[in-house]
């Protein structure tokens, strides 16, 4: 089992979310999905990335193939 890039935060550990609905201010927070990591290390996943094509040249890139 290989770790996969996270798809919530797309590797990066953290990702923006708007404040609030009235105060449309970007706020920086840490993923809760992969624990800021950046990937994911989980058989669930696997199957998550063979079934979504847009991820797969995003593990393409990580595992350094092209």
């Amino acid at each position: 089992m290989k770790p996969k890039i996270c798809p919530r935060c797309k590797g990066n550990g953290f990702f923006k979310v708007k404040e609030s609905v009235e105060r449309q201010v970007d706020e920086v927070v840490q993923c809760p999905l992969c624990n800021s990591e950046g990937e994911i290390h989980d058989k669930e996943f696997d199957e998550y990335f063979d079934t979504h094509i847009e991820f797969k040249s995003l593990q393409r890139k990580h595992d350094g193939r092209d």
